[in-house]
């Protein structure tokens, strides 16, 4: 299967004194949210990040202004609250942007706490909610955790440790159980399967953990394979679609911009992620960590494209055709988010 993109545009440009989108979420009426992160420190010592929801056209609806460097963001889908992380390499602590009124709930402290490690992002799996975990020093340091309580948390949040620096996993490209890289764990996504998809940002690995928190918990990784001679560093979010065609919503860091392509031949099987050393957003082959570049500055408007951060992917709707007393209706069932 070829993959062809059939669109790509501008969905908005940085609002007037924000800078350096960051992550991407999509939900709540079919709008996207995006952190602009604006030079903020990452262990909170000064700045602070926009986040502005837009309409899939590109509005901006509403603005907030955050201190500190919200790194992850997250729609969760049963509340509808918006999870901002902030700070994530230290003294970090949560806001929630409460579902149709706006208001903060926050910051929201954790009951580790650190100067130099912090909480990057979250996944939310039926009633359980995953963070990523940063900057791990020494063997047994947690680098994914799961929320304990349930509802929606108050300080300090509390948590148990599901993958830690130190542990081992299934290499797919070496085919051998090896330690898994893990000294720059970043971005969590959840895949279609269930399975966390954690990235080694520095390290430039997949790392796919299936059964989370389970007994029967697994982990598998791929190491991205140098592209034009060029080593795989700052893997961002990593996608597992659930279906071959829909829309990718990219932020375009180093230009100040977040695009939003049309994408068609997916392999659901496969990783798409964005790789910050190739300035590219492209397909990862799990079994041999072969990046084939999608979105580059080749095909992206205007020539340019850099430092490719936050993804989130809407598929296609499906559809099916019924016969009704003989004529053929094409039902659409809806979007379903991965």
């Amino acid at each position: 299967m070829t993959i062809t993109v059939d669109s790509i545009n501008v969905l908005a440009d940085a609002p007037a004194g924000s800078t350096s989108p960051d992550s991407i979420t999509y939900g709540d009426g079919n709008h996207i949210w995006v952190a602009y992160t604006n030079g903020a420190d990452s262990t909170g010592a000064f700045g602070d990040s926009t986040i502005v929801e837009y309409t899939k056209s590109g509005h901006a609806i509403d603005t907030y202004t955050l201190p500190g460097y919200v790194d992850g963001l997250k729609i969760d889908p049963y509340t509808g609250d918006v999870w901002a992380l902030q700070n994530q390499d230290g003294n970090s602590t949560l806001t929630l942007i409460q579902h149709g009124n706006g208001h903060l709930d926050g910051p929201l402290s954790y009951s580790v706490v650190s100067s130099a490690m912090g909480y990057d992002d979250v996944v939310f799996e039926g009633s359980n909610v995953f963070m990523s975990r940063t900057n791990p020093a020494v063997d047994g340091d947690a680098t994914v955790v799961e929320l304990t309580g349930s509802g929606t948390p108050t300080s300090p949040i509390s948590w148990t440790s599901i993958l830690a620096f130190g542990d081992t996993g299934y290499d797919l490209v070496t085919q051998a159980t090896e330690t898994i890289p893990q000294t720059d764990p970043d971005s969590l996504k959840s895949a279609p399967n269930g399975d966390l998809l954690l990235s080694g940002g520095d390290d430039g690995t997949i790392i796919d953990i299936h059964n989370p928190g389970l007994a029967s918990q697994s982990v598998t990784f791929t190491p991205i394979q140098p592209y034009n001679g060029i080593a795989a560093h700052g893997l961002d979010d990593v996608i597992q679609p659930s279906a071959t065609s829909g829309t990718f919503y990219i932020a375009d860091t180093a230009d100040n911009r977040v695009l939003v392509f049309h994408v068609s031949g997916l392999n659901t099987a496969d990783y798409y992620a964005s790789v910050g050393s190739f300035n590219a957003f492209g397909q990862v082959d799990p079994i041999t960590g072969v990046f084939t570049p999608i979105l580059t500055a080749a095909n992206a408007p205007g020539g340019v494209f850099g430092s490719p951060h936050g993804i989130t992917f809407v598929p296609d709707p499906p559809s099916h055709v019924q016969v009704v007393g003989g004529a053929a209706n094409v039902v659409d069932h809806g979007l379903h988010l991965s």
